[in-house]
């Protein structure tokens, strides 16, 4: 649960709609210069499940790219899936990661600070992974990594790294490797909507609006 809530949190961290300064400023300075705008915000707004939604949904979805991540977590199936498969995977783990948001990241201890490692990005750079670690008071420190990609919509989100593993990469990549291999990409489709279905039963969260691919 800490790992969860921390990794959230530092989700969160991330968030700020700048567009505009996304296509200009490094990604580690991005990250660094909307950290306290975000963390300022979600104290204000922890209590209050619709306007939380609403910070997440305005600040946070948008620096991720769910597409890049949702092909690093499939992996080989993704290049035979058909279009609407593709579709239906991106919209479901988008859904899934949101309601992971929502239920679960905004009940923790927010008296933290957030400690930026030596940034090793330089100009050219394509990709670069932003280090941290979340300090909470009485807790160790816990290492949260982001890697950045740089995309024609500036510097997106691809994956992200808790103590270790990566989201995509390492966590739900194993949990889909078994419905990928009974069933293929469709009994994927039906794993992640099966997990969204779980996610609405078992928490108190006001429902997530279906995520719309243009």
């Amino acid at each position: 649960m800490k790992r969860l809530i921390a990794s959230i949190v530092g989700l969160s961290l991330l968030g700020v709609a700048v567009f505009a300064r996304a296509e200009t400023q490094t990604p580690d300075m991005l990250v660094k210069n909307t950290v306290q705008e975000v963390v300022v915000a979600l104290k204000q707004e922890k209590k209050d499940k619709h306007k939380i939604q609403a910070l997440v949904d305005e600040k946070v979805l948008p620096l991720f790219d769910f597409t890049l991540m949702t092909k690093r977590a499939v992996g080989q199936p993704w290049r035979s899936a058909t279009a609407e498969q593709k579709k239906a995977l991106v919209v479901e783990f988008r859904d899934l990661l949101v309601r992971v948001f929502i239920a679960k990241a905004f009940t923790g201890n927010t008296d933290l600070t957030v400690k930026f490692e030596p940034s090793k990005y330089t100009e050219g750079d394509d990709q670069v992974t932003v280090r941290t670690q979340i300090l909470i008071p009485g807790a160790a420190p816990l290492a949260v990594d982001y890697d950045l990609k740089k995309t024609s919509a500036g510097w997106k989100v691809v994956d992200f790294a808790i103590a270790g593993p990566r989201l995509a990469l390492d966590i739900y990549s194993n949990q889909f490797r078994d419905p990928l291999q009974q069933g293929g990409v469709d009994a994927l489709v039906k794993f992640l909507m099966e997990k969204n279905r779980a996610a609405d039963v078992s928490s108190n969260v006001i429902p997530v609006r279906k995520a719309e691919l243009k």
